[in-house]
């Protein structure tokens, strides 16, 4: 039907120009882009992971860092900033402005207890700082370590693009290996990365890759401000070092951690950095003093410092390639850069260390000393998970007691330094106004001229906790913009309040004691070496119970003392395996299955995994390979054999299983576990078997590396065979396999869990 020329006034709901059926009839309209406000900074932070308050150079320590060192020139440190005492929760504190607890993240992101404060995903109606820079304006920018995700398998709403990061680059969990990363994310996919080049190392790798998409959005927009967030996994274990770092201090901690942290505390006098009269609180009654360390001992002991000193050596480097990049755009002086660590040292590895660290995380004590003197030239390499003695720790966290994990000084007590040339002009100055990882959120916000979100993914936002540090870094005399605090991590407490602090530590798996309280003055005392309960009980006593409230209203509470194995084992029910069995069916093709679907199928448990092939003359290959470095199995063909390496957590066994010829096979490892961390197998080909051999322990959480169909992927299980074969890609056919659980052991942890 022909149009009669008549008009019909109006337009589209929402859209405010004229439309009529022609152009000339109507008027455009264009929403106004969205702008940061001119001159916005750049704002980048820098974070270390499980780095001591004294481990960088301006803060007594002999280790070289002169890029970070001159960040602190440019701009200001703090002495009495302090942290959540593990990871997960000191990342989601620092993103959120928020106490951990009340952002569900009171302990690590992929262990949910199933209670409020621990569920391990930030809410949506906390918004990170990287949502709230974005809404601003902001490009917003990703490398390194997240691990603030329970589902870490497949994209969803807890990763870092969802929430805020345009461009992410690392790995969703706790650790990994720094030559061998396990499945490194960009953006929403697992990268398809099989084996790594020749020299490749990850935190040159961050920093490659930070470097690359700034460069990105400058080509893109020469004036949009970014915000990057460089969150290093160093200098957490695996403790994995480049050669050339490593030479750099061969040697350099022979005199051993006792004369080591004397000299770091006189640095930190001369520094300025603690006040004249600061104490080094008392030697760990666990860790021995040097001199009475059998010779053998100390070279194993030095070499694990050496390669952390080396780590730490490499991060400065690549800092140093950052604050090049930012100069080189012309634009440090505009940029706000943030460096510090999530927690302070560990004194997980114990008194001696451990080459075999994720031992642990598998439920099995440390092997033998013997065994890490041995191996003692692996540490540094990537064929070994090494963490430091604590003894080193205690030089890491000079001058205060205690680690990571606790919420003495060694554990909450950070180094942090913050820098604008353009707007911050007392550099090299020291702050002693106490601050807290929840500041840094709102500050930043403050110092850019952002507002924070009032609605976040359809919600009401919550209110950040944190306060803004920006008058103290204007003003040296400036009153401290908060004067109280709580903390607690794996039960460890304590309370802050106008330069006092009460502690109360506990020891693993026993009974909460609630009354072990110490209480410690700053004014007097800033190393927190001097117990004052006893001097000061109504001052304890107001502590105390502030923790009490504080712990109420952020859900702290119920706190949980139990061991790392019972932890560290928990899922939620409907992620436990089923207990009774199941069979699991996988294609190839596919990148590494996460180790969090297949650990579950073998842990402690009877299995069979079952590999159909299609083999030819003389194809030899990996058929399928659990785990890595750390732990696993690899079954494989070589030289006309059916095989298998069984790396037990550094426990190693071999089987020679029937030889293989032309056709069509299925080749299997039947698995029995006999309890008491105990277990035999036997290799299979179609109707064939070969005898029982012993396979222990069983396999449990610790590894990297999940499931390889036709390679071993990356990190390998077996070391020789890697230096034998590369990845050793399987030359025939595989169709499928096929895991079946069986029962758990009759005292499994796991299957309690």
């Amino acid at each position: 039907m022909a149009d009669g020329g008549a008009t019909t006034t109006g337009g589209y709901p929402g859209f405010p120009g004229k439309i009529g059926r022609i152009r000339e009839e109507s008027e455009p309209h264009w929403p106004p882009p969205l702008r940061p406000r001119p001159g916005a900074p750049n704002i980048v932070i820098v974070f270390m992971d499980d780095m001591g308050w004294g481990d960088i150079g301006c803060y007594g320590s002999e280790i070289a860092t002169p890029n970070i060192d001159g960040l602190a020139q440019r701009g200001l440190r703090f002495n009495h900033y302090t942290t959540h005492p593990i990871c997960s929760p000191a990342r989601a504190a620092l993103l959120t402005g928020r106490n951990a607890h009340s952002v569900a993240t009171g302990w690590l992101a992929n262990n949910n207890p199933g209670f409020p404060g621990y569920f391990g995903d930030i809410p949506l109606d906390a918004p990170t700082i990287a949502e709230t820079l974005r809404a601003a304006g902001y490009a917003t920018v990703m490398v390194g370590k997240w691990h603030n995700s329970t589902n870490g398998v497949a994209p969803n709403q807890t990763w870092p693009t969802y929430r805020g990061f345009d461009r992410f680059y690392g790995f969703l969990e706790g650790e990994t290996s720094y030559f061998f990363p396990a499945r490194l994310v960009y953006n929403n996919i697992v990268a398809p990365i099989d084996e790594y080049p020749p020299g490749y190392y990850a935190t040159d790798d961050w920093m490659d890759k930070a470097l690359g998409f700034l460069t990105e959005i400058r080509n893109q927009n020469p004036a949009q401000p970014f915000f990057l967030y460089v969150a290093n996994n160093a200098v957490h274990g695996p403790l994995q070092a480049k050669e050339a770092d490593l030479a750099t201090y061969r040697g350099r901690y022979d005199a051993g951690w006792d004369a080591l942290r004397a000299a770091r505390l006189e640095r930190q006098r001369a520094l300025g950095i603690v006040p004249a009269g600061t104490q080094l609180s008392e030697r760990d009654p666990l860790v021995p003093a040097w001199d009475d360390v059998p010779a053998e001992h100390k070279a194993l002991f030095a070499r694990h410092m050496e390669t952390y000193a080396a780590m730490l050596d490499c991060a400065d480097q690549n800092f140093g390639r950052l604050v090049a990049f930012l100069a080189r755009l012309g634009e440090l002086d505009n940029t706000i850069i943030v460096f510090s660590s999530d927690n302070g040292g560990t004194n997980s590895a114990g008194p001696g260390g451990n080459i075999h660290f994720n031992r642990r995380f598998a439920g099995l004590p440390a092997l033998p000393t013997a065994v890490d003197t041995d191996r003692r030239d692996w540490i540094g390499s990537g064929r070994a998970s090494a963490v430091y003695p604590m003894g080193w720790a205690q030089v890491s966290n000079a001058p205060f007691p205690s680690y990571k994990t606790y919420t003495g000084g060694g554990g909450r007590r950070v180094s942090f330094i913050i820098s604008w040339p353009d707007k911050m002009k007392d550099g090299g100055a020291i702050r002693t106004q106490f601050a807290h990882v929840i500041d840094v959120m709102p500050t930043l916000l403050d110092l850019a001229g952002a507002q924070p979100l009032e609605t976040s993914h359809g919600r009401p936002a919550k209110p950040m906790q944190g306060n803004s540090l920006a008058p103290v870094l204007h003003d040296a005399t400036a009153p401290a913009p908060r004067t109280e605090q709580y903390y607690e991590c794996w039960a460890n407490r304590a309370y802050y309040r106008d330069g006092w602090v009460a502690v109360s530590l506990q020891k693993r798996g026993e009974a909460v004691d609630f009354d072990n309280w110490t209480l410690h003055a700053h004014a007097e005392d800033f190393s927190e070496s001097i117990d004052l309960r006893r001097q000061h009980p109504q001052k304890l006593q107001e502590l105390v119970e502030a923790f009490d409230r504080a712990a109420w209203e952020n859900m702290v509470y119920p706190l949980d003392n139990r061991t790392p194995t019972q932890k560290f084992n928990e899922l939620p029910p409907h992620q436990r395996p089923a207990a009774g069995g199941s069979r699991r069916r996988f294609l190839p093709g596919s990148q590494t299955v996460h180790r969090g679907v297949v650990t579950p199928l073998v842990a402690d448990r009877n299995f069979t995994i079952s590999v159909r092939i299609r083999h030819g003359a003389g194809d030899q290959g990996v058929l399928v390979a659990i785990g890595d470095v750390t732990g696993g199995l690899v079954l494989y063909i070589e030289d006309g054999q059916l095989r298998l390496t069984y790396n037990g957590f550094g426990e190693f066994h071999s089987l020679l299983g029937p030889p293989v010829g032309a056709g069509a096979h299925v080749a299997a490892l039947d698995y029995e576990a006999r309890g008491g961390r105990r277990g035999r197998g036997r290799l299979m080909l179609d109707d064939v078997h070969g005898d029982w051999a012993e396979l222990s322990p069983t396999l449990m959480n610790g590894m990297h590396e999940g499931l390889d169909i036709g390679l071993d992927r990356r990190a390998p299980v077996d070391w020789d065979l890697r230096e034998r074969h590369g990845v050793f890609r399987y030359g025939g056919t595989i169709e499928e396999v096929v895991i079946e659980s069986g029962p758990f052991a009759p005292d499994s942890p796991y299957g309690k869990a």
